[in-house]
């Protein structure tokens, strides 16, 4: 008998048993199948359960690194014609509270367009209604920035002559090149619609108050 046929029948043999065993309700042990000759390719070697699953290995999810705010030269608003549109006059808009509310809501669209969110950005989702610390700023920036400031030749200053369409507009790592960008930004490019004299004071407060947005506005 050829050599290559004898692991095959001692196969068949092994597999009989077993099934015969079972037939019986015995427990005999899962058969031993033996090794291919050298060189088959019949018999795979066994693989490891976590190299399946990947999970023994698979390395811990890692947040990517925020990306740094580019700070953009501000410029005189491209939204005038919006405010026009909704009955408004760019350089003397009234107080926001005294919007009626048809105005109000198209005047928020015009925030979600300028600063590229939407309106869950500020609202509690759960009651648009209620008072929340976006909301509390984006009333000072209405009432205390777009209303209370233009651009050095009397052009509009709005929402979008910051944002540009990003709700984050500065890069807090570098205090001197923030302290440069803002006096040249902020101060040098802008002035006060009542005549004062325009400085870090018009928003910072007189102390001086850093976090004036959290601090001050968001509470108020």
């Amino acid at each position: 008998m050829s050599p290559v046929k004898l692991p095959l029948l001692a196969l068949a043999a092994a597999i009989a048993l077993s099934t015969a065993a079972a037939a019986c309700g015995g427990n005999a042990p899962p058969p031993v199948v033996p090794a291919g000759p050298v060189g088959s390719t019949s018999a795979s070697a066994p693989v490891p359960s976590a190299a399946v699953s990947g999970s023994a290995s698979a390395p811990a999810h890692v947040e990517p690194p925020k990306a740094a705010v580019v700070m953009k030269p501000i410029t005189k608003s491209a939204m005038a014609a919006d405010l026009i549109a909704i009955g408004l006059d760019p350089k003397k808009l009234p107080p926001i509270e005294k919007l009626e509310p048809e105005k109000l809501r198209k005047v928020m669209k015009t925030f979600t367009k300028a600063l590229g969110v939407q309106c869950s950005a500020c609202h509690n989702a759960d009651d648009f209604k209620a008072a929340t610390p976006k909301k509390k700023i984006a009333a000072h920036m209405w009432n205390d920035l777009s209303r209370g400031l233009a651009m050095a030749d009397g052009s509009p200053l709005y929402c979008d002559s910051c944002h540009q369409g990003r709700m984050e507009t500065l890069d807090h790592k570098d205090k001197k090149v923030l302290s440069a960008w803002m006096q040249a930004e902020l101060v040098d490019k802008v002035k006060r619609v009542d005549g004062k004299e325009h400085g870090c004071e018009t928003c910072h407060g007189d102390p001086f108050e850093g976090e004036f947005l959290n601090k001050v506005w968001a509470k108020k």
